[in-house]
């Protein structure tokens, strides 16, 4: 469990594997109500108060995590108040084709689609990392946003990077990493598109987490 001292929040962190199969298993059979409930006993228990619980669910995932999100979101996902894919949503085939097909990723175009009506808020970021077999997360933004009739804007020089590192942090290093490609914003709909196609950008995309939060996520919470 970690608290940062600047967040009215509490993040509860999950590895279970590098497989998104992996993480799918761990919500099943009960996983996912048990894994609110350790929350909840943790809260009440760092706070020192009875019956502590959470009042708010922001969902986030990185990689392979959102094989997690997906089972999550196929429960229902009127609990979670806000959603947050860092380079994290891929989408499968149809047999003997290399494209999505319409109806694919249903629930996260639901999400979307709320988002940019002004519900919660659902921020997506991609790089340009190929996939072999299913989409990647570039063909599933774009896909995303075209079931929506969104198009992204171009960006030719970088104005939605993470927060500077200080000199010597090594998070500096990941500067080129995060050179930000194309954007759209609609309502509460966030969706970022980031230059790269290696592991390195891959990894730098953990970096934007807490300026989503403090400047999207937060701030609509708190309204």
């Amino acid at each position: 469990m970690l608290a940062p001292r600047d967040m009215d929040l509490v993040i509860a962190g999950v590895d279970v594997g590098t497989r998104s199969s992996e993480y799918a298993r761990a919500l099943e059979d009960g996983g996912w109500d048990a894994l609110l409930q350790t929350i909840d006993r943790e809260v009440e228990s760092a706070s020192g108060s009875a019956g502590a619980h959470m009042r708010r669910l922001v969902l986030s995932s990185w990689s392979a995590g959102s094989g997690a999100i997906g089972r999550i979101i196929e429960r229902g996902s009127s609990h979670v108040d806000a959603l947050i894919l860092l380079d994290s949503l891929y989408g499968s085939y149809m047999p003997g084709h290399t494209s999505l097909a319409q109806g694919q990723l249903a629930p996260y175009v639901a999400l979307a689609n709320a988002a940019a009506r002004g519900a919660p808020v659902f921020y997506l970021t991609h790089t340009e990392i190929p996939t072999s077999g299913y989409a990647s997360t570039k063909e599933a933004a774009t896909f995303l946003l075209r079931e929506l009739g969104a198009t992204p804007i171009a960006v030719t020089s970088s104005g939605d990077e993470a927060p500077s590192a200080a000199p010597g942090d090594r998070a500096a290093e990941a500067g080129d990493a995060l050179r930000l490609t194309r954007m759209y914003d609609g309502g509460s709909l966030y969706v970022r598109g980031y230059a790269g196609a290696g592991p390195g950008e891959h990894c730098a995309q953990l970096r934007l987490l807490p300026a989503i939060l403090a400047e999207h996520v937060l701030p609509a919470l708190r309204r």
